[in-house]
C-alpha cells in the first residue's frame, strides 16, 4: 500500500489531487489482487480505470504545460506515452495470461516507482513553471 502521506507534493494543487486519485487506484488494485479469490473482472475494471485515469492525467498535464509554453514539454510529453504504451503492454498481456503476479510486478512495483521519481523530477518542476504562469490553484 502506498500512503498518501509519502507521496511527494508539487506546487500546483491540482497535480497532487491527481497524485493521490492515481495512488487510491493503485491501493484498490493492491486490496484486489490481495484477496484469497482473484475476482478477475474486478482486476479488469481497476486496470481498465487505472488506465483511462492516467490517460486523463496526462492529458491534463500536457495541456497546462501548453497553456504556459513549458520548455521541457516534449520531453515530458514523452515519458508520459512511454508509459502509457507500457500500461498498455502489460495490460494486454494480464488478458492473455490472466497472470496476478505480472500486474503485482509492472503495477505495484515498477509503475510506482516510477510514479514516485517521475513526481519527484519532471512534475516538481514542471508544477513550478505552471505555479509561476498561473498561480498555485
Amino acid at each position: 500500500m502506498i500512503d498518501k502521506e509519502r507521496l511527494p507534493q508539487v506546487a500546483y494543487q491540482v497535480m497532487n489531487e491527481v497524485h493521490e486519485e492515481e495512488v487510491d487506484l493503485l491501493n484498490r488494485l493492491e486490496n484486489e489482487l490481495s484477496d484469497e479469490v482473484l475476482d478477475i473482472s474486478k482486476v479488469d475494471e481497476l486496470l481498465n480505470t487505472l488506465l483511462e485515469h492516467t490517460k486523463e492525467h496526462f492529458a491534463n498535464e500536457e495541456r497546462l504545460m501548453q497553456e504556459v509554453f513549458f520548455p521541457a514539454m516534449m520531453m515530458h510529453q514523452g515519458e508520459h506515452i512511454r508509459v502509457i504504451n507500457e500500461m498498455k503492454m502489460v495490460v494486454n498481456r494480464w488478458e492473455l495470461t490472466r497472470d496476478p503476479e505480472l500486474i503485482r510486478e509492472y503495477f505495484l512495483g515498477t509503475l510506482i516507482e516510477w510514479l514516485m521519481l517521475h513526481i519527484n523530477t519532471m512534475d516538481t518542476i514542471t508544477a513550478q513553471f505552471i505555479t509561476m504562469h498561473k498561480g498555485g490553484h
